[in-house]
């Protein structure tokens, strides 16, 4: 083997252990639209059931985006799905779950606002994710394609 195709290896290599920092960002951003929204729908929301329920529903939702956003920062392809039906989720909280249950009478555009960025920030977080943890999964094969070849030699 030349000098050249060892050293384009050795980059595949380095490269596998790169952390995927645009995933884990935006996902955090993410986090920070669900952390707007909260504020926001607990702030005018009428005192009911359903408040203690959207309490409950949003710490659960909490922590499955930044157990999202640490996974994807290590390239687990299940969480990047996970953080893709998140983000789907938020798009039908705006469209059917705030207007017909929680009902807030006050920053309505405050609460689409956070829901809409959540969205469009978690489902590109998940599909990024998603487009890396496959190219890097096959360049793994690659290399430990490459690397039994070397050992029949």
């Amino acid at each position: 083997m030349n000098d050249r195709s060892m050293e384009r290896e050795k980059k595949a290599l380095v490269s596998l252990y790169k952390r995927d920092s645009l995933s884990y960002t935006l996902a955090l951003c993410g986090i920070a639209a669900e952390l707007v929204y909260v504020i926001g729908i607990l702030d005018v929301m009428a005192v009911s059931f359903w408040m203690g329920v959207t309490v409950m529903v949003n710490i659960a939702v909490l922590f499955a985006l930044f157990t999202c956003a640490v996974k994807m920062n290590i390239y687990d392809r299940w969480w990047a799905g996970a953080a893709v039906c998140l983000g789907v989720y938020m798009a039908f909280r705006q469209v059917i779950l705030v207007p017909v249950i929680l009902k807030p009478y006050d920053r309505q555009f405050l609460i689409g606002a956070a829901n809409a960025a959540g969205t469009v920030l978690l489902v590109a977080a998940g599909m990024i994710s998603q487009t890396r943890s496959s190219r890097r999964k096959h360049m793994e094969e690659r290399l430990e394609q490459s690397e039994s070849e070397k050992g029949m030699r």
